[in-house]
């Protein structure tokens, strides 16, 4: 890996040193992203290594030249825009082992893509090595087990496609083209979650290329320790290439989006918020706060996965305030995963995230006069935990975020530098107002990074996750993450 100058080292201490004072978790991001903005440069590489490492891989190797390099480097959040040297897209954990071997040998920065929804860009880098997993993407299924087998470069969709061929699913993200690999690690919020927890609570192993190339799996009796670390640590210890997830029989749901007209949102999230107070185990639901020309407007997504009748019972009261869309109905698990993603479309956007154990009366005032002021391109989520993944302790998992509450995410868009201005700043402002009433952040979600946030996401859970760390990653090869630093 590229090696830290001084002068670099440097500014990264000096920046890390003010976030003692003013505004520690902003300062410390900062020292992060600055720090990561010098780390992400390379020299050029020789055309004949490059050649070598093609010609050991069984899969593609992609350079700046390449035809498919520029539709290859995109990534969803357009916010960045990186070029890596190489690019291989492995067609199996030996290519996986062949990338990570070269990228350290050439000391080159090293990013992994799955799915290619990191907020923070983090699966591609500049003047470095991608490891492309996008090219893996085969999903085996037992049904008579309900298990199944999905390679790490599967997108949600893959995943739910081939379940609901027997008419089973797991919990999986809530748009279509994430990647199983990067939601899973990170914990991984779904419609499914509040009957049959999160998808690393369903994962029964995985198997994983570490940074000194061994081939291993992690699972209850296989390298434990491992185990527990990935659900929900990231990417920080190994290269994950293929998971095995617990099925369960989900074929009908009710599920759907309602949109109520602008204005009324204080009475809306109140109405919300007794919903979710009340909900079983078999109603999902969230909240967004989204721009329309007219004003904000509030929007549910609904999944019930038990009887309907009980589920349109369950939403009669915010019915009852007369929504102007409501497109509720039984459809196919399938279909309902389809549906409207909070952002449905790559774009340029900023996402912060925040955890509120209680969604009370002041922090639904601040939210109001927030969001009825905001610029246009902004919009908030609200993902209430409740049920099974909430019952599940803390310590059992590195997904440390198993008290019942609200994650929010809360989202500026832009295509142009003004909208980027206007956004941001709208949107570390609300982040600033609802601090208070915060304890803790969902890592997944993160659209900026530090070690201070890194802390916040794990809790009593970053101590174990570091010395993990040390013992399968002691150099910090895998760092174009929310990273848990192994010093």
């Amino acid at each position: 890996m590229t090696l830290t100058s001084r002068r670099q080292f440097v500014q990264y201490t000096a920046a890390a040193t003010a976030a003692l004072y003013g505004d520690p978790v902003r300062a410390l991001a900062n020292a992060c992203l600055n720090f990561e903005q010098h780390e992400q440069n390379a020299a050029p590489l020789d055309p004949s290594t490059v050649r070598k490492l093609a010609s050991e891989i069984s899969g593609q190797v992609l350079t700046p030249g390449s035809t498919d390099y520029n539709s290859a480097r995109l990534i969803f959040n357009r916010a960045f825009d990186r070029h890596p040297a190489v690019i291989v897209r492995c067609a199996g954990a030996a290519d996986v082992a062949r990338a990570l071997d070269f990228a350290q040998r050439q000391n080159l920065p090293l990013a992994v893509r799955s799915g290619g929804h990191s907020r923070l860009g983090y699966g591609m880098c500049d003047g470095g090595l991608v490891i492309d997993l996008s090219g893996m993407n085969h999903v085996e299924v037992d049904p008579n087990k309900r298990v199944a087998r999905a390679e790490a470069g599967s997108l949600v969709r893959d995943l739910d496609t081939a379940t609901q061929r027997f008419a089973l699913a797991t919990t999986s993200g809530g748009c279509s083209t994430v990647g199983i690999a990067g939601l899973t690690l990170g914990g991984g919020e779904g419609l499914l979650m509040p009957k049959y927890g999160a998808a690393c609570d369903n994962l029964i192993s995985a198997e994983l290329v570490t940074v000194d190339g061994r081939r291993i799996e992690a699972s209850q009796n296989s390298n434990p320790d491992l185990f527990w670390a990935i659900r929900g640590g990231g990417g920080n210890f190994g290269v994950a290439t293929a998971f095995e997830y617990r099925l369960h029989p989900v074929n009908k749901v009710l599920a759907g989006t309602i949109t109520y007209p602008p204005g009324r949102i204080s009475e809306l999230l109140q109405a919300f918020l007794s919903l979710v107070t009340t909900a079983p185990d078999e109603m999902s639901v969230a909240s967004g706060i989204l721009p329309s020309e007219r004003g904000r407007r509030f929007w549910m997504l609904v999944c019930h996965c038990g009887d309907p009748r009980h589920g349109n019972e369950l939403l009669r009261p915010l019915r009852a305030f007369k929504p102007e869309e409501d497109n509720v109905g039984v459809m196919s698990y399938l279909e309902a995963q389809e549906g409207k993603a909070f952002l449905p479309a790559p774009v340029a956007h900023f996402q912060t995230n925040l955890f509120l154990p209680e969604l009370g009366a002041d922090a639904i005032a601040t939210i109001t006069t927030a969001t009825s002021g905001a610029p246009p391109n902004t919009r908030l989520l609200i993902v209430p935990l409740y049920g099974a993944i909430a019952r599940v302790a803390v310590s059992d998992t590195a997904f440390a975020l198993r008290r019942p509450g609200f994650e929010l995410d809360i989202v500026g868009t832009w295509s142009t530098p003004t909208e980027k201005a206007s956004a941001v700043e709208w949107v570390d402002a609300l982040r600033d107002k609802l601090q208070p009433f915060a304890h803790g952040v969902y890592v997944n979600q993160l659209g900026d990074t530090s070690e201070a946030l890194v802390r916040a996401s794990y809790g009593a859970n970053y101590a174990r996750l570091v010395e993990i760390k040390k013992k399968y990653d002691p150099h910090n090869v895998l760092r174009l993450n929310q990273n848990i630093r192994p010093d």
